[in-house]
């Protein structure tokens, strides 16, 4: 059994915020940059991200790729917002997508079209969503 952390988030909302996809607990690991370092503030199943960017470190893909084990390379950074404080119309939202296996950086789900970032980054359920695309180039790391 993993453990989770809950947000706090009269602390943590407003913040610049990395958000990623936490494969032991199956759930989004929220960071919070602390004195230069960037630290877990929390695990959950439904965020809202104001002003995404993505982020894929190619070195860590190629580990990824030769090693077949997996290790925190690819997230976003925005605003963390609280889910509750916010309402987006579920049809402004497309999934989106990454795998390390088939392409370097970020895709909507549905077009396999790059994602460089968006408005907002939604979590629901889970699942990971996109409002309209802001076409701007995906920063790689490294």
């Amino acid at each position: 059994m993993s453990r989770t952390k809950q947000v706090d988030w009269a602390i943590c909302r407003n913040l610049p915020t990395r958000i990623y996809r936490n494969l032991l607990n199956h759930k989004m690991s929220l960071q919070q940059q602390i004195n230069k370092s960037w630290l877990v503030i929390g695990h959950v199943t439904d965020v809202v991200i104001k002003l995404p960017q993505f982020y894929v470190s190619e070195p860590g893909r190629q580990r990824v790729i030769a090693s077949d084990r997996k290790n925190v390379h690819a997230y976003s950074i925005g605003i963390l917002l609280d889910p509750s404080s916010v309402s987006i119309p579920h049809a402004e939202l497309r999934e989106i997508y990454y795998c390390p296996y088939s392409q370097p950086y970020f895709t909507w789900k549905d077009s396999n079209e790059r994602l460089s970032s968006a408005h907002f980054l939604v979590v629901s359920d889970n699942r990971v969503f996109c409002t309209v695309d802001r076409q701007q180039p995906q920063l790689s790391l490294f």
